[in-house]
């Protein structure tokens, strides 16, 4: 799942750190590149850090239940299927689709619950980032300056808000695609990729309905 996903279904009133902890692992990786967090800690932490540690599991065992779920198996076959059927290939097809559904889903979300990326923003906002970067010298990290910047620069932008426009999720799947170094999008596989987010979106409400049910 991407960020607003791990919100929409998990997080917890008035519990900031937990909630930055649902996409904490996502972030760090984003921001400092092969950065992995031990989620087996040993010994108490203080409350704050174990809310954060929980928030970080939550969204592994999240994870593992989306990635298995015959729902986002299906969507992805969807889209690699659209792609191979049309006349603009794209390297790596199922890669793109695999993210593309994520962020299909938080286009979705953000669609129905105006608020989600706002609220989440605001929840991140009553961190304390010196929190943070004790919490992440538990696990032998040293890059904090770079966490910071990256960290700052994820609250200022807030691009979550962004994915209300089809546009920018198919301008987040470029951006995405150029760090993993395949070619930039073509007008033709744009067009493509955005008629396949108009017609995933319309079918979003049963896969929510239906992922609901596997996250109980």
């Amino acid at each position: 799942m991407n960020y607003l996903a791990h919100y929409y279904f998990d997080h917890r009133k008035k519990d900031p750190y937990f909630n930055l902890g649902l996409i904490f692992p996502d972030i760090i990786r984003n921001i400092v590149k092969g950065t992995k967090l031990n989620l087996n800690m040993d010994g108490a932490l203080p409350n704050n850090e174990a809310s954060l540690l929980k928030g970080c599991i939550q969204h592994v065992q999240s994870d593992k239940i989306f990635h298995a779920w015959e729902g986002f198996l299906h969507a992805m076959e969807y889209v690699t299927q659209r792609i191979r059927e049309s006349e603009h290939d794209i390297k790596r097809d199922w890669f793109v689709a695999h993210i593309l559904v994520e962020l299909i889903m938080d286009h979705h979300l953000i669609l129905k619950h105006p608020n989600l990326a706002s609220n989440l923003y605001t929840d991140l906002e009553l961190v304390d980032t010196e929190t943070l970067v004790a919490f992440l010298a538990r696990h032998e990290f040293s890059n904090f300056d770079r966490f910071r910047e990256g960290f700052d620069r994820f609250l200022k932008f807030r691009y979550l808000e962004t994915y209300r426009e089809s546009d920018n999720i198919v301008y987040a799947m470029g951006q995405i695609s150029t760090k993993m170094r395949l070619d930039p999008f073509t007008d033709k596989q744009k067009a493509l990729l955005k008629d396949i987010v108009h017609e995933l979106t319309t079918q979003m409400p049963e896969y929510i309905g239906q992922l609901e049910d596997e996250l109980k």
